[in-house]
């Protein structure tokens, strides 16, 4: 018998495992239409997705290459290129044999462990023994034994009603929640590291993410926008059951307003606090259901607890979330190097103009509010709005 990966076992992210049947049946089917779509993007090929409880099993001629694209789909915790055959000892033992002459090699350390679905006239244990033992006469002269502690050979079966599925690689994945299944939020873009990360980890969690971006020109350039765009294919590919966008708001004459007029201390906290406001008017006629941004306490002037709230009060409808707001720099850089898009942020841009030396640490809302008697909020907000522009990405 030829030794032919055939299956991809895909495993559900543990939350999923533990949702009602109707929750579970739902997600299924999101997480196979992001399945599907990611096969699609990938240029790979499969014969037929099969549903089992906690498991979906997907038949294909490139196993190893499709174990490895679904494990960037969200929801799924892990998978493995498998070989597929009849439920019966015979048939497992030779496959396992096949595996255990392919790995070859002397004294090494295995170990064979088995799961076991449905009614046969063995135990998962009767499995694992005699494999086991095949395989320890076969390579007897090899010098193979048994390690179940530390082995440096794994032979995992699992065995589903008539059919057992054999395989040896694990390919971790991303986790997390079927895309689509906790609805849309609006996740604010800048060209750094922080706000990418944010996004990614709330499409993790099984949202929807539409993209914004304040272009600041005249206060920053046109490498600011190239990096934004390119970080916003990077979340795009991520995503390829969903269409992404991007949504681009002049603000540059804003800002302007705001540093003329403005108390120069308190610039960074007028600008996030009229952005928010924008933000909120674009979510809510998107039907969106709230902001994402990438702030982490303390990181910047702006980002003290203090300053936070008085900018978070300029939305008065919608939720603010702030995905990696106990993250340190280098967790962020960690995930940003992971998703593929620290390389674009770390790239050098013009950087803000507008940015004051001495920023305000923590603000009083009420010098905020007396600040911003001297901006006429609506025309400038409703200006934006006017001049707003949308790429697909």
């Amino acid at each position: 018998m030829s030794l032919m990966f055939d299956t991809v076992i895909v495993r559900y992210g543990a939350e999923i495992g533990v949702k009602s049947s109707r929750t579970r049946a739902e997600y299924d089917k999101l997480l196979i239409k992001s399945m599907k779509a990611r096969l699609k993007a990938d240029g790979l090929s499969l014969e037929k997705i099969e549903r089992r409880f906690g498991r979906i099993y997907v038949r294909t001629t490139m196993p190893k290459e499709v174990a490895l694209s679904l494990s960037r789909v969200f929801g799924i915790s892990s998978t493995s290129p498998a070989i597929s055959c009849k439920a019966s000892l015979d048939e497992i033992s030779n496959v396992a044999l096949k595996l255990a002459e392919e790995r070859g090699g002397c004294d090494v350390k295995f170990a064979v462990r088995c799961r076991r679905i449905g009614e046969h006239s063995f135990t998962s244990i009767d499995v694992s023994k005699h494999v086991g033992a095949k395989i320890l006469e076969s390579m007897k002269d090899k010098g193979w034994r048994v390690d179940l502690d530390q082995p440096d050979f794994t032979i995992n079966i699992e065995i589903r009603g008539n059919e057992a599925f054999l395989y040896v690689d694990v390919v971790e994945g991303v986790g997390g929640l079927p895309q689509g299944s906790q609805g849309g939020l609006l996740c604010l873009m800048s060209s750094g590291i922080d706000s990418p990360v944010a996004a990614w980890l709330v499409m993790r969690r099984g949202c929807l993410v539409t993209l914004l971006h304040f272009n600041c020109q005249q206060f920053s350039g046109e490498k600011t926008v190239e990096k934004v765009v390119d970080l916003a294919k990077v979340l795009a590919k991520w995503s390829p059951a969903y269409e992404t966008k991007l949504i681009m708001v002049p603000f540059g004459d804003v800002l302007k307003e705001i540093v003329e007029k403005g108390s120069r201390r308190l610039t960074c906290l007028l600008c996030k606090r009229m952005m928010l406001r924008i933000a909120e008017k674009v979510a809510l006629s998107r039907g969106l259901m709230g902001i994402v941004t990438g702030d982490s306490i303390g990181e910047q002037a702006s980002q003290t607890l203090s300053n936070m709230a008085v900018i978070s009060s300029a939305v008065k409808s919608l939720p603010i979330y702030r995905p990696l707001l106990g993250f340190d720099k280098p967790e962020t850089e960690r995930i940003a190097r992971k998703i593929g898009t620290y390389e674009i942020s770390a790239r050098p841009d013009e950087g803000c103009k507008a940015a004051p030396s001495k920023p305000a640490i923590s603000a009083k809302l009420e010098e905020v509010l007396e600040a911003e008697k001297i901006l006429d909020i609506d025309l400038l907000i409703e200006t934006s709005m006017s001049r707003i522009t949308e790429l697909k990405v």
